[in-house]
């Protein structure tokens, strides 16, 4: 298990679209009668599938499969994947959740992997990788962060620098989001959390959770097909719900960046 906190000031900011952000822990008569300075308490959670294409091709499936069939030749193999864990080479499943203490996120990976037999067999298994991250939206000293809403002109300009043209305004699944297309790449990206600082603009790298789960922060992509030139991903978007609160997932997050600080 790789899984990554995010603690300090400086790595909570990795992201400049992202913006930065947080409340209080816990919800009080006070902060419900603070006037304009109550936050905005967004909840976000999201489900994505991403699959990993070279020149439209899935290399890591090519890959197991030269392998695979170098064992049959030599007469060696003892056991390789099944169909359905072939599948799975090449794929992610991203889960994310975001509210204004912070937010977590957790990344499903798979890889083949051969195992060594001192008779020289070859036995081939799947194994799976998970990747946990967090942020806390908060300061050292817990104060909440402030948050800057998206520049429309900062997405402009990265879209051009990326070289996408955006198309215009669509939904997928109900959520909306701005469309956006390059040379290989068409992406729909949410927008409706340019005023949490999630931008709508087009990434560089439409497999952004190979950065992460809480790349998704900096703009959350979902829908995106790749063309048939370079390396590139196609995502879909299973599952999303908007709405206002505090998530326990996340809760249970910030409980565990406070940890340390508690045991000083």
């Amino acid at each position: 298990m790789n899984k990554t906190i995010a603690a300090s000031a400086a790595a909570l900011c990795l992201f400049a679209s992202a913006g930065c952000h947080s409340s209080a822990a816990e919800d009080t008569a006070g902060e419900a009668g603070a006037g304009s300075a109550a936050v905005n308490r967004r909840a976000v959670h999201a489900t994505l599938r991403w699959e990993r294409l070279y020149d439209g091709k899935h290399m890591a499936r090519w890959n197991y499969a030269v392998l695979e069939e170098g064992c049959k030749a030599s007469g060696r193999l003892v056991r390789g994947l099944a169909p359905g864990e072939v599948q799975k080479l090449d794929t992610g499943a991203v889960e994310l959740w975001r509210d204004d203490r912070g937010a977590y996120g957790r990344q499903r990976t798979w890889r083949h992997v051969l195992e060594e037999r001192a008779d020289g067999g070859c036995v081939i298994r799947l194994e799976e990788q998970l990747q946990e991250e967090s942020q806390s939206f908060r300061e050292i000293d817990g104060t909440p962060m402030e948050i800057s809403p998206v520049d429309p002109s900062d997405v402009a300009l990265g879209a051009k620098l990326l070289g996408f043209t955006r198309i215009g305004e669509s939904q997928v699944k109900g959520q909306p989001c701005t469309r956006w297309r390059s040379k290989n790449h068409e992406a729909c990206v949410w927008s409706g959390g340019l005023d949490i600082g999630m931008s709508d603009g087009p990434v560089d790298s439409p497999c952004a959770g190979e950065l992460g789960p809480m790349a998704y922060l900096g703009g959350l992509p979902l829908e995106s097909r790749h063309g048939s030139q370079g390396p590139g991903c196609n995502l879909e978007l299973e599952t999303m719900t908007v709405g206002k609160g505090l998530l326990p997932e996340v809760g249970r997050a910030m409980a565990e960046l406070d940890a340390p600080a508690a045991g000083d």
